[in-house]
């Protein structure tokens, strides 16, 4: 059985949120619309998920969006299972997997330390 603690299913909200943004981002085709929205999305950051990790950066453009975090304690920090927390909170929401699917849209994640080391940087592209 698949026990899901408390900061994991904060982390999955915070992605389904993102992504949920992400979408209303995408469907605003317009260059104005696009530079708006990130705009507003900037003017909440940084922007502290849980115990180790702030957002930091995004960028929103026609075909994908970008988001930098930085993580204080690179020891307790695990990338490929992140990589699997994002990929599901992505692709839980139906509107961002079939984004994704029809436009060919993309999400792009940045991992680094505090004092910038990078530690893992990985893109969603599909859901399966």
């Amino acid at each position: 059985m698949l026990l899901v603690r408390k900061r994991d299913w904060i982390i999955l909200t915070a992605f389904i949120i993102a992504g949920s943004v992400a979408y209303g981002v995408y469907s605003k085709w317009t260059g104005e619309g696009l530079r708006r929205t990130e705009a507003d999305m900037k003017s909440n950051l940084p922007l502290r998920l849980d115990q180790n990790t702030t957002l930091v950066d995004v960028e929103y453009e026609r075909t994908h969006n970008t988001y930098w975090y930085v993580i204080d304690n690179a020891d307790q920090f695990d990338p490929q299972e992140r990589a699997r927390q994002v990929q599901n909170g992505v692709c839980t929401n139906a509107e961002n997997s079939s984004t994704m699917k029809k436009e060919g849209f993309s999400y792009e994640y940045h991992y680094k330390t505090k004092d910038g080391l990078a530690l893992t940087d990985f893109k969603v592209t599909t859901c399966e």
